[in-house]
């Protein structure tokens, strides 16, 4: 699995791994939905309790996570990432709910530009530059399927941008 993998790998880097981590903040959340919000209280514990397709290790080095791999096309405007199979959603108990699948992140997407919390800027032109995240967030555009983000199949999502953005898996 990619937990067993990142304690291995930061195993043999030297780090020691430790079950626990603590973090202290001045407010408490409004919101326990990291998608909807921008508010500071809300996302800086949350955020690190989720996965990225991909992330940055201790050496400050692009790794996959929940992607196993990824490819950019020619032109720079098209990323396409494996989801990594076997990965899955649970509940507080730890119990499985469903399966991980590429359509989470485009769901997961169009929550995020429908609850209007202040992370569109995230996608919009300027930053991720994701085709047509502009119209749909101002209205111009109604149907999320034309936003450029698009499961393939189960294990292939794909990300469509306006412009070659070379920080955009960042």
């Amino acid at each position: 699995t990619y937990e067993a993998w990142v304690k291995e790998y930061l195993a043999s880097k030297g780090y020691t791994i430790k079950d626990t981590a603590n973090f202290y903040f001045d407010a408490d959340p409004e919101t326990w939905d990291v998608l909807s919000t921008s508010n500071a209280a809300d996302s800086e514990v949350l955020v690190n309790t989720y996965d990225g397709l991909i992330e940055y290790d201790m050496e400050n080095k692009i790794q996959p996570a929940l992607a196993e791999s990824w490819t950019v096309s020619a032109d720079g405007l098209t990323y396409t990432f494996k989801i990594r199979q076997g990965q899955v959603w649970v509940d507080n108990q730890g119990r499985k709910v469903a399966d991980l699948k590429a359509d989470d992140f485009v769901a997961g997407m169009q929550h995020m530009m429908d609850a209007a919390g202040g992370l569109e800027y995230l996608v919009c032109a300027g930053c991720a530059n994701i085709v047509n995240a502009d119209e749909y967030i101002k209205g111009d555009v109604t149907d999320f399927a034309q936003v450029g983000v698009k499961a393939i199949d189960d294990y292939t999502l794909e990300y469509t941008l306006t412009e070659a953005t070379p920080y955009f898996p960042t």
